[in-house]
């Protein structure tokens, strides 16, 4: 087999590699966190380049942090301590005095602010000064609790690029017949 048809199967095997890779990384989160695939649309970005070791692939995820509604927030009305939501799988918390509301139209987490020319004895503002409350960004997600997200990830596409450079690697010398 020539130096060329080795070096297309290798860039044939990289393009696949890049096209699962947002996917994959989204598959990742979604086991140890409670958010929706489609609230992780556009917060990651695969890139590609020649490095002084050789070829390489990179995943730059968001640092913009995701809306807490985005976590399975709930609110279940004012007689309640307050709205609850579950960032990492299996444990929800309740966050204190925290409600949903519609804000630019869209639906938010939010909790008022204290202020130091509030009239009530609480010290909270009565309407005016909401605080959005947000969740972990894209990067934190991948980069968690011991990185074991971006280690199981960084396997799963060294695996899949090895066996994906086979395949072109068979399919290379089928061609050449």
């Amino acid at each position: 087999m020539s130096k060329t048809a080795i070096a297309k199967a290798d860039s044939r095997s990289i393009a696949s590699v890049r096209r699962r890779f947002e996917p994959a990384a989204k598959r990742a989160i979604r086991e140890v966190y409670t958010v929706r695939a489609g609230d992780l649309s556009g917060r990651f970005s695969v890139r590609s380049g020649l490095g002084e070791e050789g070829e390489y692939l990179s995943l730059n995820a968001s640092t913009k942090k995701l809306p807490l509604i985005g976590f399975g927030g709930r609110w279940g009305g004012r007689k309640t301590a307050g709205a609850t939501a579950g960032i990492q799988v299996g444990m929800r918390k309740v966050y204190t005095s925290a409600f949903i509301a519609r804000i630019g139209g869209q639906r938010r987490m939010v909790v008022r602010q204290f202020s130091r020319d509030a009239t009530v004895p609480s010290g909270r503002d009565g309407r005016r000064k909401l605080r959005t409350l947000t969740g972990a960004s894209a990067f934190q997600m991948v980069m968690g609790e011991g990185e074991v997200v971006a280690s199981r990830l960084a396997r799963e596409m060294n695996m899949y690029r090895s066996t994906e450079l086979i395949r072109q690697l068979a399919l290379a010398r089928k061609r050449k017949r």
